[in-house]
């Protein structure tokens, strides 16, 4: 067994599990990184250690940004997950079973790759390499990796042929962004009833081909924008706006932005399409008319005009090797020389084929692709069931396309039923309600998986619910003290895990510090750390030890106001530590043991303010063009219920303080109020949203802040004579 390599079982382990559907999809053996072949040979001694290092390694990973719902789950039941490895007969046995649902599992993800394999060979006599592409997109669908897939392909011969080239990569648009968007938009959908609003045109009530039509963009994003300053505020009108602001930057301008944004709708929907191409034309190179008219009406429901779609899947199809099965004309009905019409078999209007008793497999068919538009691919399945039993050899190629449709339908949505039952079990309810709905447009006929009592339309009801209490919770913890306004946040968080409203509310809260930190030695020569707690509500305490190199160790985590640190020297100086509250993932500044004590607040008011632990520059606090020598915001203006202002550059955080009976003295004023703003949140909101709360007439002056490289935040002494504005109305 090889040593636990933390990063590597970070990116191995955990990351797999997740992708899977979470704790459930996995076992024992794979949690704690204990290889399934030593289960029999390894000692009980060297398994307890495995099982302490993953152990202790969890209990570190609890507050990582993108694993800590995953591993506090594993926290949870730890006690519970580990007994049966720890001993060698349990071991033994817990491996036995293991092995048989492991084998069971990779059946399951290897189905659809397998099928597509054995059918490749059998017209090939083995895997032309220009299909490997297909193959890995194909094993992609069931949760395979590309290496996965190529172990696969080991046990078959590989035919060369001549590969296929891509298209450069767009880069005008970040992908960052794009993907921004996409979850601005998804998130829409969900909030409103309605046509879907797959792009930011279908936004506006367009298609991409009057991407050049500026005036008419500009009119509809303003008849928007009127509509989002009458909503109630919510989670509708943040989604609103933020969504404005990229229609903003990206389509009324016209130029390069708007055609970059066009050009990364085409990619998406060609990256939606390829693999269900690819699965339409795998084994006889051919894309049946039926398909086609599906995927292009799929195309247009996605953001494409319907020209665009055509080139779209055309393209597609010419890269793969493909042709497009057209519809043949009607030919008319031949008539005698006498006259009189004779007697051939009927023409279908549509498809301009004869209806003879040899191809009574079409009507089956024509019902299993009607059923799969429809969202129903149990219905699908029964008639291609029935098609095949019709089959007297002419119905091979179309009954096989649509049946391996059927199949891929099938399989994502079994994959997104396991994704709906961990998504539930750790209350992301926003990302169970995205897997619901695409199993209600695609897949409604499909039953939950076995033991899961609670049908498709009473899940959705149940995960609506919960993000609906959790905006309610958000609204409500909209003002008031900050820690009150965390105890709402954290509710919300408990109702609905991945609700971004709280997630985002949370950020921008600011976590109190603990203060009073002091350090004594015990008669047994380790170091009691002791400290004052943050007025924060259920928070979490992290100490740090200052490294003789300059470096901070983390010495543990706990819930308490003291900690012993046992792994000084027994003897000398005890070394200086820090605190820091944690709350829900983030900390505050941290609070040394050597730093002065704090200045009493003469606020009382809850409100944030400069404290020890945040290094604030000691230079005269009056108005000067650069205090404290750090770049200060320019042409501060109220703009529509909002401040503007110029960022400096290298800036990324300010301060901005409010004092409703005289001008700001200081950032730490005691008699203002104070709060943190990122560029960030800046560039979301549109400028600086002034609390609803705050009374008027008001003074507000912006301080510069600057980070330092050991974390801490410097804030600018005073205020640039640019930084100040006095709000009268």
């Amino acid at each position: 067994m090889d040593a636990f390599n933390s990063n590597d079982y970070r990116k191995r382990v955990l990351a797999a599990v997740e992708r899977r559907g979470g704790v459930d999809q996995s076992d024992p053996f794979e949690l704690y990184d204990i290889p399934l072949d030593e289960a029999e040979t390894l000692s009980d001694a060297e398994v307890v250690a495995r099982v302490e290092e993953v152990w202790g390694f969890w209990q570190r990973q609890r507050d990582h940004p993108k694993y800590r719902v995953l591993v506090g789950l594993l926290v949870d039941d730890h006690a519970r997950r580990c007994e049966l490895l720890l001993s060698a007969g349990s071991r033994r046995a817990e491996a036995m079973r293991v092995r048989q649902l492991r084998e069971q599992r990779d059946a399951e993800r290897y189905e659809m790759l397998d099928i597509a394999i054995s059918r490749l060979v059998q017209r090939h006599g083995g895997v032309p390499a220009g299909k490997v592409a297909g193959l890995e997109e194909i094993g992609a669908m069931g949760g395979l990796g590309a290496a996965e897939v190529a172990a696969r392909l080991r046990r078959h011969k590989i035919l060369s042929d001549q590969s296929q080239v891509g298209a450069p990569a767009n880069t005008t648009l970040t992908e960052q962004r794009r993907k921004q968007i996409r979850q601005l938009l998804s998130e829409w959908d969900r909030l409103l009833e309605g046509q879907p609003a797959p792009t930011l045109f279908a936004l506006l009530g367009l298609d991409p081909t009057r991407a050049t039509h500026t005036e008419e963009i500009r009119l509809r994003a303003e008849a928007l924008r009127a509509r989002s300053r009458e909503l109630a505020p919510g989670r509708v009108r943040v989604v609103l706006d933020e969504l404005l602001v990229h229609v903003q930057d990206l389509l009324e301008g016209g130029g390069p932005e708007v055609r970059a944004y066009v050009r990364s709708i085409i990619e998406d929907v060609t990256a939606e399409l390829r693999p269900k191409v690819r699965a339409a034309v795998l084994v006889e190179d051919q894309l049946v008319g039926e398909d086609y008219r599906f995927l292009l009406e799929e195309a247009v429901e996605l953001g494409l005009d319907r020209a665009e779609a055509v080139r779209v899947l055309t393209d597609l199809a010419t890269q793969l090797g493909a042709r497009i099965e057209t519809a043949p004309a009607v030919p008319p009905r031949p008539e005698t020389s006498a006259g009189t019409t004779s007697h051939a078999p009927p023409v279908d209007s549509r498809t301009g084929s004869t209806q003879s008793a040899g191809r009574r497999w079409e009507e089956p068919l024509k019902a299993a692709r009607a059923a799969l538009r429809g969202g129903r691919p149990q219905e699908a399945a029964r008639q291609v069931a029935q098609a095949r039993q019709l089959d007297n050899g002419t119905g091979a190629t179309p009954i096989r396309s649509v049946a391996d449709e059927v199949e891929r339908v099938l399989a994502e949505a079994a994959a997104r039923w396991r994704n709906v039952t961990s998504s539930r079990a750790a209350k992301r309810y926003v990302e169970a309600v995205e897997h619901l709905e695409h199993l209600r447009r695609t897949a409604s006929d499909m039953p939950p998986p076995t033991g899961q009592t609670a049908g498709l339309d009473e899940l959705l009801a149940e995960a609506r619910q919960a993000i609906a209490e959790a905006d309610r919770l958000v609204a409500a913890a909209g003002s008031g003290p900050a820690a009150d306004r965390t105890r709402g946040l954290l509710a919300a968080r408990d109702i609905c895990a991945d609700h971004l409203g709280a997630a985002e509310a949370l950020a921008a809260t600011p976590v109190e510090p603990p203060s009073s930190v002091r350090v004594t030695r015990t008669r047994n020569g380790s170091v009691q750390v002791t400290w004052a707690p943050s007025p924060a509500a259920d928070a979490d305490y992290r100490v740090t030890r200052l490294q003789p190199d300059g470096s901070w160790r983390v010495v543990g985590r706990t819930r308490g106001t003291e900690l012993e640190d046992g792994g000084v020297p027994p003897t000398g100086t005890p070394p200086v530590y820090a605190v820091a509250a944690a709350v829900a993932g983030r900390y505050s500044e941290i609070v040394r043991s050597d730093a002065p004590p704090a200045e009493p607040s003469a606020t009382g008011s809850g409100v944030p303010q400069v404290r020890t632990g945040v290094s604030r520059a000691q230079t005269d606090p009056a108005d000067e063009p650069n205090p404290s020598g750090i770049p200060t915001v320019d042409g501060l203006a109220d703009r529509g219920g909002l401040l503007v202002f110029t960022w400096p550059v290298g800036v990324t955080e300010v301060f901005v303080v409010a004092r409703s009976d005289a001008p700001p003295a200081t950032p730490d004023d005691p008699l203002a109020r104070a709060w943190k703003l990122t560029n960030m949140r800046y560039e979301i909101d549109g400028g600086v949203r002034i609390p609803p709360d705050l009374p008027r007439p008001c003074h507000i002056a912006v301080a510069s802040c600057r980070r330092e490289s050991n974390g801490s935040l410097t804030v600018a002494a005073g205020f640039a004579p640019t930084a100040r504005i006095h709000l009268t109305g």
